[in-house]
Formats: C-alpha cells, sequence, structure tokens
C-alpha cells in the first residue's frame, strides 16, 4: 500500500469518527459536488441527495414523513419495514441536522450533480 492509500484510509477513518451515523461514502460525494458546483457560476446549487434513513424498530414512519415534507420539501417514501428513503437537492449540513434525531440508527444513500 502507498503512502497516498494510507493516509487516504486514515481519514476515511477520521472523518467516519465526526459523523457518527452518516456513511463516510455518501459524505465524500456530497462533499466533491458541493466543492465543484456551489462557486459563484453555479448559484449555490447543493447536489441532488437520496437518503436511506434507517430507524429504530418501532419508529413512527408517517410521523418521519410528514416532518421531511414540512420541514424540508423533500420527496419521500417508505424503505422496508423501518426506513425511509429521502430524495432532495441538499448539502452536508442539512444531511448532520437530520441525523441529529435520536430514532436514527444509520444514514447511507448517494449524490449526484443537482438536476434543474
Amino acid at each position: 500500500m502507498s503512502n497516498a492509500e494510507a493516509a487516504y484510509d486514515n481519514f476515511l477513518v477520521d472523518i467516519g469518527k465526526i459523523l457518527g451515523k452518516i456513511d463516510v461514502n455518501l459524505v465524500m460525494q456530497v462533499m466533491y459536488y458541493e466543492r465543484k458546483f456551489l462557486g459563484p457560476k453555479f448559484l449555490g446549487s447543493y447536489p441532488s441527495v437520496n437518503l436511506e434513513i434507517h430507524y429504530k424498530t418501532g419508529t413512527n414512519l408517517e410521523k418521519k414523513r410528514y416532518e421531511f415534507s414540512s420541514k424540508y420539501g423533500f420527496m419521500n417514501g417508505h424503505m422496508g419495514e423501518n426506513g425511509l428513503i429521502v430524495k432532495g437537492n441538499m448539502d452536508l449540513k442539512t444531511i448532520q441536522e437530520i441525523s441529529s434525531d435520536s430514532d436514527i440508527e444509520k444514514i447511507t444513500g448517494s449524490a449526484s450533480c443537482a438536476c434543474y
């Protein structure tokens, strides 16, 4: 393994410690697009993000769906028995805010260029 690969692996471990419930690969994608497309030329376009949010057993998912719609305006739907899929244009700060919900066990997903 090269020095660069070892440094990258250490970086991922450190980021994971900071973000807790949020998948490191999702964070890397979001940060990449934020830095690439948030300049003045793009007028603050946030990445298009698909979150897979895994909740603790027994969580009222209908209440969570309503909260996403009313607070953020994000599209969302059920994912299995204890999860939601949430789609919207968002930044890392918003994902971190979402992850602060004590009912959430983990957040995974993907990000891409925002589409308009």
